[in-house]
């Protein structure tokens, strides 16, 4: 019987999976439709469509939901992907891609942009950065490390990454997309890219982030996160990580949405009544672009003290943090290894073995 009920369910999603059109279940939550897949084709033009994408059951046989908005412009066009909670402790890009979606006008639009205003509903009502399942002793897992997912494998994990990929993001050949994130919970940072500036139009998206910091990397799907896993298909896709977690920051919410409305513009989807349709002109001179990033991680437990801020210019052995035992005597003491800028840096004193200490973006 176990095995009967799980094959059936594994088709059940897997038919999801391939379904062509947007498919409403007929069900709402307090007031917005239930769909298992979206297809922005269908939908109506000029039209903001608010709807909750449902996700596998948990423990108590209750589907979990994710909120997903689409605003689809009165003529075809591009398409933009914003997601945001994809880690369930990382706010800011919630509110980001709610100000942007709310704020569209659809009358002056061509094309499309869906957005995810928080994608890991397990973390934050758990409030947790992980994805928390329960089965036996419990487990924590990073969402950011199983795209694709797979509706078919009999794991939480991959059914609800597998049914967002298969029923949200791959299905709608999006031209360009945005993963808002922020540093994990006890750390902080400063507004920073990490993209592939190989591929088509990332580097057109990194001149017009507004990032204090751009990391630039290779493509790799086998990590598992989302932005690897669309620009591997050719979607022009980077993270953004929004500063701290925790909280809604304006300065980093303002930059953040300040940057879509921007993105926006550039690829001609909303054609008037923006106040940022002529990003060609944007600059920001002071971001650092960097390969290499020396990050220093705690060889023991203890408390550490930071001698450094934010984006603070640093050079070679400049002491970036200084570790403490019970008692005030020094474990150890963290120097730059190279001159740079500081892009992240712990904001809980109390670290265990392998927990960050700081980063530095090295200067070119």
């Amino acid at each position: 019987m176990v095995k009967v009920s799980a094959l059936f369910t594994s088709i059940l999603l897997l038919a999801a999976s391939v379904t062509s059109k947007t498919v409403f279940t007929g069900e709402t939550i307090d007031g917005f439709r239930v769909a298992t897949h979206i297809d922005v084709t269908d939908l109506p033009s000029n039209s903001l469509t608010k709807v909750f994408v449902r996700m596998p059951k948990n423990q108590i046989g209750q589907n979990w939901h994710v909120p997903v908005m689409i605003a689809k412009g009165a003529e075809d066009g591009k398409r933009l992907f914003l997601n945001s909670g994809i880690h369930g402790d990382g706010l800011n890009g919630i509110r980001v891609v709610q100000k942007v979606m709310n704020d569209l006008d659809t009358s002056k639009m061509n094309g499309v942009v869906v957005g995810i205003p928080g994608a890991n509903v397990n973390g934050m009502l758990n409030n947790k950065r992980r994805f928390v399942s329960m089965s036996g002793s419990g487990s924590l897992t990073d969402l950011n490390q199983y795209f694709p997912g797979d509706v078919e494998e009999l794991d939480d994990v991959y059914q609800f990454v597998g049914i967002l990929w298969d029923n949200v993001i791959s299905n709608n050949n999006f031209t360009a997309a945005v993963d808002f994130q922020t540093q994990a919970t006890g750390n902080s940072a400063c507004l920073n890219v990490n993209a592939d500036v190989s591929v088509n139009y990332v580097k057109r998206m990194v001149d017009i982030s507004g990032a204090d910091v751009v990391v630039t990397k290779s493509t790799d799907a086998d990590t598992g996160a989302l932005d690897d896993n669309l620009a591997a298909k050719g979607v022009a896709a980077f993270t953004y990580v929004l500063a701290n977690p925790r909280v809604f920051d304006n300065e980093a919410i303002q930059r953040g949405y300040e940057f879509s409305q921007r993105l926006i513009a550039d690829l001609a989807i909303q054609t008037s009544g923006s106040r940022y349709a002529s990003p060609a002109n944007y600059v920001n001179s002071d971001t650092l672009v960097t390969d290499t990033v020396d990050t220093f991680y705690a060889n023991s437990g203890g408390f550490v003290e930071t001698h450094v801020e934010l984006l603070d210019s640093v050079k070679k052995d400049q002491v970036l943090a200084t570790m403490y035992d019970p008692h005030g005597d020094v474990v150890e003491v963290f120097k730059a290894s190279n001159a740079g800028k500081v892009m992240e840096l712990l904001s809980d004193p109390l670290r265990e073995p392998g927990a960050l200490i700081a980063s530095v973006a090295v200067s070119a």
